[in-house]
């Protein structure tokens, strides 16, 4: 890894990749939409990134940029190299088709869902 690199933890992984495969339970809706949003977000600034680079592209072509840099090829590379939320990205490489999803066993399916204890 990277020096100053984040990833998240196997068990934070595994939480994740769960949320995703189990989203229709009514409980991981929620989370289901922060971990996509998180995702939108990271694309949104790479976009930005890129169209920054490419607006940098048309002003100076491949001067030397600001500071010293490469200018646009520097720029260009910061889009793959700055992803915040990397490993919410790769989840898509672990996830199943719904018909193959395992059942959840009886006892989890309970404590996912809305359950109120009859008196």
């Amino acid at each position: 890894m990277a020096a100053g690199q984040r990833r998240l933890s196997w068990r934070a992984t595994q939480a994740a990749l769960f949320i995703h495969l189990y989203r229709d339970q009514p409980i991981l809706h929620l989370p289901f939409r922060f971990l996509t949003t998180l995702v939108d977000v990271d694309e949104l600034l790479a976009t930005w990134r890129y169209r920054h680079a490419l607006m940098v592209h048309r002003m100076i072509g491949t001067k030397i940029g600001t500071g010293g840099s490469s200018g646009h090829h520097y720029l260009l590379g910061t889009v793959e190299r700055n992803k915040v939320f990397k490993d919410l990205y790769d989840l898509s490489t672990f996830l199943i088709s719904r018909s193959s999803l395992p059942a959840l066993p009886p006892e989890m399916e309970r404590r996912l869902g809305f359950h109120y204890p009859r008196d």
